[in-house]
Parts: C-alpha cells; structure tokens; sequence
C-alpha cells in the first residue's frame, strides 16, 4: 500500500505507562490526529463539521513494537476503500528513528459520512469522494 500522507506525532511524557512504553490507550489519539491532518489536507475546507461530518464507527489497532519517549514516531495514512456512506481508512505507526524505520503498529478505521442534525448517516458528499480518489490514485 502506499500512503502518502504522513504526520510526525509529538510524544509527550504523560503518553507513557509504568514501563516507560507509550501507553496503548495513546494510539487512537494518534490516528485522530493523523486523520485531522489528512482532512485538512486533502479535503480542505469541504467538511462543514456541524452539517455534514464523519463520525467514527469502529477503530482497531494492532502493536507490533513498543514505542518509546525517544522514538521519532511518524502516523502514515491512507484512505483504502470507499463505499456509499461509509470509508476505511488504514495507518501506519513508523518509528522513523530505526535503520530500518520499524512499523510499531498498524491500525484501520471505519468511518460514516454522518449528518448531525438530521441524526443519520448520508451518502458521502461527490465533493469529498472525488477529493480523496484523486489524492490516493483510486
């Protein structure tokens, strides 16, 4: 897969557990930074949150490596798959402080083209897919 967005993500000492690694609860808020940033990138000023959003359906995250404080953690991501009203999205978490800048752990979510007032998913805007199949090549 190639991702072409990336996004180096500042460790903070309060990220990390008892044993110095970076705590599995930090990931998620990792990857909705990394989605931020891809977001504004890509789409730019398409999204009007409080109309028609995105809402997260379903996160998984597999740790492969532990990262540490000192690492130099960089969040790749990539739009993989769009359907209707719906989309995936995989990430990569690169410790790019390694020869051969380890993957510490991979993750995909599912998100859903959401309208917040009306209090239901729609169809994902034509602006928004035509958007991201241009950035990704699709």
């Amino acid at each position: 897969m190639n991702f072409k967005h990336s996004v180096k993500i500042q460790l903070r000492f309060a990220d990390t557990d008892m044993l110095g690694h970076i705590n599995n609860a930090n990931f998620l808020t990792y990857m909705e930074v990394a989605r931020m940033s891809y977001f504004n990138e890509v789409l730019g000023g398409a999204i009007d949150w409080k109309k028609e959003g995105i809402i997260l359906a379903k996160a998984v995250v597999e740790y492969k490596v532990p990262i540490f404080i000192e690492d130099d953690l960089h969040v790749q991501i990539r739009i993989d798959h769009i359907s209707s009203k719906s989309f995936n999205i995989s990430y990569r978490f690169i410790k790019e402080n390694t020869p051969d800048k380890v993957v510490a752990a991979l993750g995909t979510t599912l998100m859903v083209c959401y309208d917040y007032y009306e209090n239901k998913s729609i169809v994902m805007p034509a602006l928004w897919r035509e958007k991201i199949s241009k950035y990704e090549g699709m």
